[in-house]
């Protein structure tokens, strides 16, 4: 794999140089084409102003904002480029904001994960992060910059890699307010019945390869019956020193004091006699 971007993990006096990584494997979807059936050519959409039936060139078309139904407000690419310039592009780091237990977090909200790994110099910093977190049961809420655009991010451990899940912003969850959700039922003898068989069902850990994607190995059974041909592809344009590492175990501590806690000295002379 390789890295989309490159940064640092920022908590108090931490900096850890880390690469991000898709955690996506996009080339396991099983996606189609559309084609002539007559020449087996591709389709091509092509960009046709609905008003004339003409096909309208790049330098004609502008961004609209429907503001209510059929109105629209234009908004100029230059607009749009002051916009970014008047939020920044960051410096590069995933600045962790607060830690949460992770039943804090709506899985609903989870938009699109990322692995991190550490970069040179990083590693036992990186480890450690990822095991002090495995340990208090936390995640840590994030912000930092994507091509201009500054996101929220929830950075959560795993047994071997520190990955971070995109957030959407909170108003873009509706409110299942207005749905038709029955009230919560006091302890019956149905809620301690279904509580016996959630227990029963229940498992120390979810294993997903147990549960394979049966859709897709179907399509592959399908697709390997078929007669292959070849289709023209279309004409695609062209596209586009060592970390300075303060001592881990002294910015450790630093920062726990500057956040108003203090290590018990037995636990601190534990740590020290470890290092």
């Amino acid at each position: 794999m390789r890295a989309i971007w490159s940064g640092h993990i920022t908590f108090g006096l931490i900096s850890i140089p880390v690469g991000v990584y898709s955690a996506i494997e996009t080339a396991e979807r099983v996606s189609f084409r559309l084609l002539h059936r007559k020449d087996m050519a591709p389709i091509q959409y092509r960009k046709v102003c609905s008003e004339e039936g003409i096909e309208v060139p790049n330098d004609e078309i502008v961004k609209g904002y429907e503001t209510s139904k059929n109105k629209y407000s234009i908004v100029e690419k230059e607009e749009l480029e002051e916009v970014g310039e008047k939020l920044g592009e960051g410096d590069r780091s995933i600045d962790v904001l607060q830690f949460v237990e992770f039943g804090a977090l709506n899985p609903l909200s989870f938009e699109k994960p990322y692995y991190l790994a550490p970069m040179k110099g990083g590693e036992k910093a990186y480890g450690v992060l990822r095991d002090a977190l495995i340990d208090a049961n936390r995640v840590g809420i994030t912000r930092f910059y994507l091509r201009t655009k500054p996101l929220l991010a929830a950075l959560i451990p795993g047994k071997k890699a520190l990955s971070l899940e995109v957030l959407r912003p909170f108003d873009e969850l509706r409110d299942p307010g207005s749905l038709p959700i029955p009230a919560s039922q006091k302890k019956s003898a149905e809620v301690k019945m279904a509580r016996l068989l959630i227990d029963q069902l229940s498992t120390e850990e979810w294993d997903p390869t147990a549960h394979p994607n049966e859709y897709r190995q179907a399509l592959q059974k399908l697709l390997a019956s078929k007669r292959k041909f070849a289709v023209q592809a279309p004409a695609r344009g062209k596209k586009k020193g060592e970390e300075n590492v303060v001592d881990l175990m002294e910015a450790l501590r630093q920062s726990v004091s500057k956040a108003g806690v203090r290590p018990k000295a037995k636990k601190a002379a534990s740590k020290r006699g470890a290092a």
